[in-house]
């Protein structure tokens, strides 16, 4: 299974390569659809009948192990989260630098969130964030890893700096989900951030000052999905009663 993963990642990056460079010609919307269900197709290659969990709570248990799963009530409670995640890409940006508001209209925002929600943050987190933990979940530190470089791998063509502040964001998506969010929650706080500081809220960066607010905010990320995680999945030692 590691093995079809790598296939299917190779063959999704090199497929949005193929239409970055415009080797295809095709207007964006089309391009972004076109990766988009290469990128669910891997999903539900990997994930197979599992895909029916992500709607159907499975309990505390997935994957065949413990405290993988999701409930619809830690959904719920985590949303507290989701505040918290904004505010640290907002102070990460702000160290930095001034942030440049731009207001589109209802309508153009409307169809931005759409696309980013359905199109694209729901492909990548059921390819980068479910299907990695249903194949590497026995070992959460090597999920996070994999996760972090395979969407390191994914974004390189836009360059270093983008592709370090998406490792930083795949560290915090995939904190909500392993803490127990709903992935498809987790899919419209990726497709609202995109929107959010790619439409809205836009820093000022170049040269030197990107790459800083690259490494910033992929340590704040990174930070932020370490104290969730911490919070949300005790260690198991602490779980299991001691004998005697």
């Amino acid at each position: 299974m590691p093995l079809t993963f790598a296939v299917l990642l190779f063959f999704v990056a090199g497929l949005s390569e193929v239409l970055r460079q415009g080797w295809v010609e095709t207007d964006r919307l089309v391009a972004l659809s076109l990766v988009g269900c290469a990128t669910l197709m891997a999903a539900l290659i990997v994930l197979g009948r599992d895909v029916v969990h992500v709607i159907r709570a499975p309990g505390r248990r997935q994957y065949g192990v413990d405290r993988l799963g999701w409930s619809w009530q830690k959904t719920g409670t985590l949303c507290f989260a989701i505040p918290i995640l904004v505010l640290v890409t907002v102070s990460c940006g702000a160290i930095f630098t001034s942030y440049y508001i731009h207001v589109p209209d209802w309508s153009a925002l409307g169809w931005g969130l759409a696309v980013q929600i359905l199109v694209v943050a729901l492909a990548q987190e059921l390819f980068f964030r479910e299907a990695v933990l249903k194949i590497f979940g026995g070992a959460l530190p090597v999920a996070f890893g994999i996760s972090t470089m395979a969407v390191a791998l994914f974004h390189l063509p836009d360059g270093l700096p983008a592709a370090v502040m998406a490792s930083g964001a795949a560290l915090a998506y995939m904190a909500l989900r392993v803490a127990g969010m709903n992935i498809l929650l987790v899919a419209a706080v990726h497709g609202g951030a995109n929107v959010l500081f790619g439409r809205v809220l836009l820093p000022e960066l170049a040269g030197d000052a990107l790459w800083t607010y690259a490494i910033v905010f992929a340590a704040g990320h990174a930070l932020f999905a370490g104290l969730l995680v911490a919070l949300a999945q005790p260690t198991r030692a602490a779980a299991v009663p001691r004998a005697g």
